[in-house]
């Protein structure tokens, strides 16, 4: 998914903001199509000579759905104001949906052995022109979705990512699929797409990372070649690279910040022919535990960045899924404020969707949890607010007093917390904030002068049960804002106690393997074995040791006892011959809406494991425990993820007592 000030000086950049797609049809709102070219002046963007900022969003399916469906999601961004929608411009390979444009390695559509999902991108930019939407037309993926880097390696015959940059042929191979779409004549409109000033940006890849090279020479050298093709064929437009925006600043822990990725945002930036570059944001998958401040330096962090490059720099990917203990409305409004205020050009959220007669109920499934729609909901409010002001409209935004702990609806079950505000005032401060609960009051203080009001709480003293918690926000000119949520407060947890126990000796009790990154399976990938001297699921994995976040996959969907769980634990079992370096960094996630967990806390070198005596032989156990949250309503779909840091290894990894356990009160 997939990641808040005193207001400064107004400066003119621009930064894509994502917005939301009806559950009601809209009628196609009267724009004025697209004539003209935006341009990059310095640390701005510009439009017939004049500062062009923009809210925007993006959309992964434009390119391979029904007529209906794309229509419903530009339809849905004309109506929230949103200027630039960001899509795929490839599919590698022929997709599940039956669709693609490039099926081999230099074969373009049309072919016989699919739908055209070029014919399907050419609907979309003809629509959106009419509609005086601007697109972002990215050209690959560093992801394995619709094919991306990951399948022109395979293509080549390649086992490691990286290949993609270092390979002359895929290099080529990838000009050739870039200049085949940018002089490609757009059936319905009749102009090329390098010639079409509806297309805005010519993006070189999404979230493109190089991690084999810490130096980051890597992958500029590699944007500096395709930025200057690209720039051969489409003068006029547009061109970024599309990477999550990871630094290379020496003396740093923070892997967003000290090259870990193999990017180096400041130079990448500086490029000649890169005329913006673009920050994405995924707190909850980063690992970033105080996602609103986190996110907000990392924002102000780019925008500083940019302007000392004289470049403009978007906001272009960020999100907050619902599944999560956040106050998503909070954190969207503080990150599109920082933003704003800091002279970022655009800000697009991920992921506006809407109607889809193909899917259930009509409306396109909220697959990672972070869907917006364009439904009336404050979230929805919020984004179109900000695209307001980024468009240059006038529009009064309401002062708000939001809870950041505890969000509405949550369970706590702390013995005792901090209680959480944070007033979001417009022209005002705020004078005195006091928390009402239980029937007790609670005077909030700002004690680290960073907007946050806290008080705190002990949760025998509420009681028990679903409490109401109030917050009033008097504010300096005598007006008060207020905020009401439920939370349900839980006794502690006494102890774990076990609910379902996998001793595989029938079998491997349904789970199978799934999907790998930077990583293989072996043949059998996943079996049950008694090789140990009792049963245990075996999973045959194949980890390079080059990189970081070498991953691979193991899925039960249909885990006994599920929405009873509150914990799951197992312990993974290495032979020790031979691994002297690297860490185990085990996760698990829910596959109903993608939720990770725990994915840092058991990351451990292998240095620090128990070494252990089986039948003999020394083997490095790790013993892994995972809090799973609130799984009421969910399917019981649950992700083993097993990474390697740099750990190089072939061979089995033993699973052993893995046992879900429900919380005991």
């Amino acid at each position: 998914m997939t990641k808040i000030c005193t207001p400064l000086k107004r400066q003119e950049l621009a930064i894509p903001l994502l917005l939301s797609a009806s559950l009601l049809a809209l009628p196609a709102l009267a724009a004025e199509p697209v004539t003209s070219f935006v341009q990059q002046e310095g640390g701005q963007l510009t439009l017939n000579k004049q500062p062009f900022r923009f809210g925007g969003t993006n959309n992964y399916y434009m390119h391979y759905k029904s007529n209906e469906a794309i229509d419903d999601v530009l339809n849905n961004a004309s109506d929230m104001g949103l200027k630039v929608i960001r899509i795929w411009g490839f599919m590698d390979g022929i997709d599940a949906s039956g669709f693609t444009i490039q099926p081999e390695l230099g074969k373009y559509v049309p072919t016989s052995k699919a739908k055209s999902a070029l014919e399907r991108l050419d609907y979309t930019v003809s629509q959106a022109k009419k509609k005086g939407i601007r697109i972002v037309l990215v050209m690959t993926n560093n992801w394995p979705n619709f094919g991306g880097m990951p399948q022109y390696v395979k293509w080549a015959g390649g086992t490691q990512h990286d290949e993609f940059y270092t390979r002359p042929e895929l290099r080529q191979a990838y000009k050739d699929y870039v200049k085949f779409i940018l002089t490609h004549k757009n059936q319905y409109t009749g102009v090329p797409y390098n010639k079409e000033p509806a297309i805005m940006t010519i993006q070189l890849t999404n979230e493109a990372r190089a991690q084999t090279d810490k130096s980051g020479d890597l992958l500029v050298n590699w944007t500096r070649e395709m930025s200057d093709y690209v720039r051969t064929l489409a003068p006029k437009q547009l061109i970024s690279l599309g990477s999550e925006g990871f630094f290379c600043r020496k003396g740093q822990e923070d892997w967003t910040y000290n090259c870990n990725e193999g990017v180096d945002w400041e130079r990448i930036i500086r490029l000649p022919n890169i005329n913006y570059e673009v920050i994405h944001m995924y707190t909850d998958q980063w690992g970033k535990k105080d996602a609103e401040q986190w996110g907000s330096q990392w924002i102000k962090d780019h925008i500083d960045a940019a302007k000392a490059a004289n470049k403009p720099t978007v906001l272009e990917e960020y999100g907050i899924a619902t599944t999560l203990p956040y106050n998503r409305d909070l954190i969207y409004e503080r990150w599109n404020q920082v933003a704003y205020e800091n002279g970022a050009a655009g800000s697009m959220f991920w992921i506006l969707t809407g109607k889809d007669p193909e899917s259930k109920d009509g409306i396109y499934p909220d697959y990672d949890g972070y869907r917006i729609m364009n439904d009336g909901s404050r979230t929805t409010q919020i984004l179109k607010d900000y695209t307001a002001k980024f468009n240059g409209t006038a529009v009064t935004i309401t002062d708000k007093a939001y809870f950041a702990k505890p969000v509405n609806n949550w369970k706590i079950s702390d013995a005792e917390f901090d209680a959480s505000v944070y007033p979001m005032l417009y022209g005002t401060t705020a004078k005195s904030v006091t928390l009402q609960v239980g029937g007790k009051s609670y005077p909030m203080l700002d004690a680290d002068h960073d907007g946050y009001y806290t008080a705190h709480v002990k949760s025998a003293e509420l009681g028990y049960g679903e409490r109401e918690f109030k917050v009033d926000v008097v504010k300096s000119d005598g007006s008060t804002v207020s905020e009401t949520i439920k939370a349900e407060i839980n006794k502690p947890v006494l102890a774990y106690e076990p609910v379902t126990v996998y001793d595989f000796s029938e079998g491997t009790s349904g789970w199978v393997k799934e999907g790998t990154w930077q990583a293989d399976w072996q043949n059998p990938a996943v079996e049950a074995t008694k090789e140990l001297g009792k049963p245990m699921l075996k999973a045959n994995v194949i980890w390079s040791g080059k990189n970081d976040w070498e991953e691979v996959k193991i899925r039960n969907m249909r885990v006994l006892n599920f929405r009873k769980s509150a914990r799951m634990s197992f312990d993974t079992l290495i032979p020790a011959e031979g691994i002297f370096s690297g860490e185990l960094r085990p996760y698990a996630a829910l596959g109903d809406g993608w939720i990770k967990l725990d994915s840092d806390k058991n990351t451990k070198p292998v240095a620090d494991l128990e070494r252990v005596n089986i039948g003999g032989k020394m083997f490095i156990k790790h013993h892994v425990e995972i809090n799973m949250g609130d799984v009421a309503g969910r399917g019981p779909d649950v992700f083993i993820c097993l990474v390697g840091n740099k750990l190089k290894y072939e061979g089995p990894i033993y699973i052993d007592n893995l046992t879900f356990l429900a919380a005991k009160r």
